[in-house]
């Protein structure tokens, strides 16, 4: 697993940049955000790279967080907040930047009225109703990660959500994708505890 530190005076394109080369190989890239004032947003030709990452990207939100460490948090796969934690929106004489927009379009219709129509704060609960957050956690928590047996299985469903084939094609990639990962050995071992009613001993989590 990689862990970052986003930090809000430095160059937030070159930081980008970094993270970005961490996140070109299958695993786990997390970066944790602390608060932070607003600085010029990064653009989405930047911003891009960052949604085609091959790791899983996890981000931990723990002060109160503006563009453009929001965009970069709010474009990870899993969005953790801590309790304390606020998403600053920017103000509605403000274009919005566009990694929040993308992020409140993933999350539903809800989460981009409330982006786009209304400024201000959106605490923890509020952003995980809205689909922006996954879970809020405590000071003292561990994150929620993904298990090295789940995480293969992570990585396949968010690629196929971000691919854009479609009828013959798209079934192919649907069935490569379910070989692929039956041939890892967890979802027969997943299936045959839960016919045998027992707790499963996947291969990954041998070591």
């Amino acid at each position: 697993m990689n862990a970052v530190q986003w930090h809000n005076d430095d160059d937030p394109v070159q930081q980008l940049r970094d993270i970005v080369t961490r996140a070109a190989e299958p695993g786990l890239v997390v970066i944790r955000f602390g608060g932070g004032t607003a600085s010029d947003s990064l653009v989405w030709k930047d911003l891009e790279p960052w949604t085609r990452s091959r790791a899983v990207t996890v981000s931990l939100i723990e002060g109160d967080l503006e563009t453009p460490g929001l965009d970069i948090a709010l474009l990870c796969d899993l969005v953790f907040m801590s309790s304390e934690a606020t998403i600053v929106l920017d103000a509605l004489d403000v274009p919005p930047s566009p990694g929040v927009v993308w992020a409140l379009a993933r999350a539903g219709r809800a989460a981009l009225a409330r982006g786009l129509l209304d400024d201000g704060r959106l605490g923890p609960e509020e952003a995980v109703r809205l689909g922006l957050a996954h879970e809020v956690v405590g000071a003292t928590d561990e994150l929620p990660l993904p298990s090295p047996s789940s995480l293969a299985a992570l990585t396949a469903a968010r690629d196929l959500m971000r691919s854009r084939a479609s009828g013959e094609s798209g079934r192919a990639l649907e069935l490569a994708t379910f070989r692929l990962l039956f041939a890892s050995g967890d979802p027969e071992e997943g299936a045959r505890a839960f016919l045998e009613r027992r707790a499963p001993d996947f291969p990954a989590n041998d070591d």
